[in-house]
């Protein structure tokens, strides 16, 4: 058996028409999840995009790798997927995004592009200032037309030319499976589109939805410290309908070129025996809450797609349990015959997506984030219809009943007389983070490993923006290499 991953950038497991989104189209997605199984409640790791590809390669979490922040990227020190999967003599490919270290060692990889991280994103030295990230408003401004091919178009080509060369070898050995990686940039920001699916979504969107155009008071201190760092206060009513059209139509773009891959695939005989596993980094705020992109534990963030489709998955299969990034590594392991890590959190998805029961699985995931525009750490736990966040430095936490309450906007922990029962969910969900980790002593960690890194770097002020913004100056400071809780490999 085959196994091909494809990871998106920035896809909401709610913006999928197989997910019951009313106005988006994916036909090639709702196809792929007919066919096979649905993951619910899938999770990310961590809501932004470095540390959690960081986990999805190396299948820890964040706390064990070190890889705090959208500076700090994997470099390969610990024994990840690629390099287990070599010791049995199997190889990972790859094309598109991995936010690797551009200096890190991946024995395994073979990339002609390895999707380096080069560029040192340094607010999260600066998250305890409360400053907002400069000429960030360039980025609500970045939507429109699109002339030409983008990145995407350029990793769909180089996948497609792959699986046509790789059948031809596979038809001569055929005992011979492969492992693909495929990492997209959609529905990433800049929102620059196809004219055709401009034009669709723009008739289909005419007005700012009501629930993304009003005061926020369900926000935290911390959160509305993210709100002031992407100055998502100052969103006008135009930008948000039109930043709404442009998301859309991008997750469509991705759709069409999950279908010429699945064609590709059909076409080239090797449908039937590939294990495809389709999954994102995370989700897009878009506007809900109050807030935009990522880096918060909110359903349109934290809750990721993962469907499965294979020899051995259950077709019309809806897998309610919880699940993460980190259980790919031990999936891919086990749909190849390798041996799966007996050290790694994750377990393998297989009997989840055959219709089974895993009863040694956790009946929790996690997430966490370190990252900027948030002055303390953050911690999730999904447990049954809960989701804890815990916060740092004091600040009360939050308690949502996802079944009952969707959208998140009724804390549980404000109520002015808890149950015994909420108190009790508390305690369980409490419980369960220190299971994996001290919150107060892993952000004490995340922060001195920033603090140092800020000065090694001779970092004094935040004054660049984003790196395609008009005002960025590219310092080229040297990317700084995690320091990982495990000891190395």
């Amino acid at each position: 058996m085959n196994v091909l991953v494809i990871m998106s950038d920035e896809h909401s497991n709610n913006t999928m028409g197989c997910t019951g989104h009313t106005i988006v189209k994916t036909p090639n997605l709702d196809q792929l999840a007919e066919e096979g199984a649905v993951f619910t409640n899938a999770y990310t790791n961590c809501p932004v995009c470095t540390p959690a590809r960081a986990s999805f390669l190396a299948g820890r979490y964040v706390h064990e790798l070190g890889t705090w922040d959208n500076s700090t990227p994997y470099d390969g020190q610990l024994k990840d997927m690629p390099q287990h999967l070599a010791e049995h003599g199997q190889a990972m490919y790859s094309f598109g995004k991995l936010d690797l270290h551009p200096e890190g060692e991946y024995e395994g990889l073979v990339a002609a592009h390895p999707g380096h991280r080069n560029i040192v994103d340094i607010g999260a030295f600066f998250r305890e200032t409360g400053e907002a990230k400069p000429k960030v408003e360039e980025r609500y401004q970045k939507i429109g037309i699109r002339e030409g091919i983008n990145k995407d178009q350029t990793i769909l080509a180089e996948t497609v030319q792959w699986l046509k060369q790789r059948s031809e070898e596979q038809r001569k050995d055929p005992d011979k499976p492969w492992f693909l990686y495929v990492g997209f940039l959609n529905p990433h920001f800049p929102f620059y589109v196809k004219q055709e699916h401009w034009d669709y979504y723009d008739k289909l969107v005419p007005d700012v939805p009501t629930e993304l155009n009003r005061p926020f008071t369900e926000l935290n201190e911390p959160l509305n410290a993210l709100r002031h760092y992407f100055r998502s206060d100052l969103v006008d009513e135009n930008t948000i309908r039109r930043m709404q059209v442009g998301y859309y139509a991008l997750t469509s773009e991705l759709d069409d070129n999950v279908g010429t891959i699945l064609q590709t695939l059909k076409e080239e005989g090797m449908y039937d025996d590939t294990l495809i596993i389709y999954t994102s980094d995370h989700g897009e705020q878009l506007g809900c809450h109050g807030l935009w992109f990522k880096c918060c534990m909110y359903e349109e963030t934290a809750n990721i797609p993962l469907i499965m489709k294979g020899p051995s998955v259950a077709r019309h299969n809806t897998v309610e349990h919880p699940v993460s990034l980190v259980d790919i590594y031990p999936t891919v392991c086990d749909a190849l015959g390798v041996p799966v890590p007996q050290d790694v959190p994750g377990r393998s998805l297989l009997k989840l997506a055959a219709g089974q029961t895993d009863a040694d699985r956790k009946d929790f995931v996690f997430s966490e984030y370190h990252g900027h525009g948030i002055p303390v750490g953050m911690y999730m736990i999904r447990w049954k219809q809960w989701k804890y966040v815990y916060y740092t430095g004091g600040y009360a936490p939050q308690l949502f009943d996802v079944e009952q309450d969707p959208h998140e906007m009724a804390n549980l922990v404000d109520a002015s007389e808890q149950t015994s029962d909420i108190k009790e969910v508390l305690q369980e969900c409490h419980n369960r983070l220190f299971q994996l980790c001290d919150p107060e002593a892993t952000e004490d960690r995340a922060k001195a490993f920033q603090a140092k890194t800020k000065k090694e770097l001779g970092i004094e002020s935040f004054a660049v923006g984003d790196p395609s913004s008009s005002g960025f100056v590219n310092q080229q400071w040297k990317i700084p290499h995690p320091e990982p809780l495990l000891g190395q490999a």
